[in-house]
């Protein structure tokens, strides 16, 4: 027997339980409030019942056969001991019963207003019981009597209001826990969801500026392989084919750097670089690789403590520069560029690189996805990065953010 089905066990076997306590208790009552009333008996000094108690006893009786029903027709209990409490003159716990659930359940005005009458049938019934009393005789104990079907009156209200209004209470705090569990796990989600795409647009962008640039740079030795052919320079062909073997094996070590990325990182922070930058050496390498494929870079850089620059920003630097020294190569008329590289701890960085365009390509700025890169990549780091074209002349300045250490 699994924990789940002896739960639902003990559950029954303690719903029965509370029932058969109620009825119990209900028999009591009407027992208790038939000798409230002299109509009840033949004569005040016997004990013989009269019709009239006959008739009342067994409309409590048929009433308590409801109970086992109270929490599936609140509303019919309500009605029926409302209508024994008020019209029969018997006793208010059928209704007393039907009023908890019901209140407990309530939402709307109607279902208020029905909570309103069953606590007013309950004060009438009180209002009946001491006129019982008062027609009993005995001043002494009716003095008493009164005192005490006040007391059982306002009690059983009392009693009534604080059993409902707690259990409502209790369900209001379960509900709200309930929610708080279901934002907590949409927030989970969402979280869950961000971190993976923010992992996606990391690898995007990092096969964008590794992978990409190196298969840029094979299209290129392919252009010039065919041009050897066609002059047949078997030498130059040799140094292309030396070329393009490099770039190939370049472009295989990236990609096992981001599968190694992927699966060391997962959905950790996903600004951990796939490879440590190396201050000027990652540039000194970018600048003879970029001249090695035939472009000619004029450079100034003028730069203080790069190597201890955060490592975010020197990704940066290494991307931007790389994808703008391929777009050069790509969209340049002489394969030349002003490369002006300046910056400081607190001051900033300013990237900028400069060249001829070629007539022959239609460039829209800003529709590139080589510029879009350099765009996302700087404000990545909260830069920016703008391109200026002036007749043949074209700009791109990109700045940069340098937090002093």
């Amino acid at each position: 027997m699994t924990t789940t089905t002896k739960h639902r066990i003990w559950s029954v076997l303690l719903q029965i339980l509370a029932i058969a306590f109620m009825m119990f208790t209900g028999l009591i009552v009407a027992s208790i409030a038939m000798f409230s009333a002299p109509e009840n008996f033949t004569d005040v000094k016997s004990d013989e019942i009269s019709d009239l108690g006959a008739i009342r006893v067994g409309f409590a009786c048929l009433l308590l056969l409801l109970i086992p029903w109270y929490r599936k027709i609140p509303l019919v209990l309500i009605i029926t001991g409302g209508f024994y409490a008020v019209v029969v003159q018997g006793d208010p716990y059928v209704l007393a019963i039907g009023l908890t659930v019901w209140i407990v359940r309530a939402q709307q005005r109607w279902q208020w207003v029905i909570a309103g009458f069953g606590l007013a049938a309950v004060l009438v019934n009180m209002g009946w019981h001491i006129l019982a009393v008062l027609r009993m005789g005995d001043a002494a104990q009716t003095a008493e009597a009164i005192l005490i079907v006040v007391i059982l009156g306002f009690a059983a209200i009392g009693l009534v209001l604080a059993i409902s209004l707690i259990t409502r209470q209790r369900r209001r705090i379960r509900l709200a826990h309930e929610e708080v569990q279901a934002v907590e796990h949409d927030r989970h989600a969402m979280s869950t969801e961000m971190t993976r795409q923010t992992e996606r647009e990391y690898l995007a962008r990092e096969v964008h500026d590794t992978l990409a640039q190196r298969l840029t740079a094979l299209s290129l030795q392919t252009g010039q392989m065919r041009k050897s052919l066609d002059g047949n320079q078997h030498t130059d062909l040799s140094v292309a084919l030396e070329e393009t073997q490099h770039y190939s094996d370049q472009a295989l070590r990236d990609l096992r750097s981001l599968v190694t990325s992927l699966r060391d990182h997962g959905e950790k922070e996903t600004a951990v670089p796939s490879v440590a930058p190396d201050g000027f050496q990652d540039l000194r390498a970018l600048l003879d690789d970029a001249m090695h494929q035939g472009l000619t870079i004029h450079a100034q850089i003028v730069l203080d403590s790069y190597g201890s620059a955060p490592d975010e920003i020197q990704r940066a630097v290494l991307r931007i520069s790389q994808e703008a020294l391929t777009n050069v190569m790509r969209y340049s008329q002489d394969n030349t560029v002003s490369l002006r590289l300046e910056g400081q701890p607190g001051q900033g960085m300013l990237l900028e690189f400069t060249n001829r365009s070629n007539p022959t390509h239609h460039f829209d700025s800003g529709t590139g996805t080589g510029l879009l890169g350099i765009k996302e990549r700087a404000e990545l780091v909260g830069g920016t990065a703008q391109e200026y074209c002036s007749q043949d002349i074209f700009t791109l300045t990109v700045h940069l953010p340098w937090p002093m250490q």
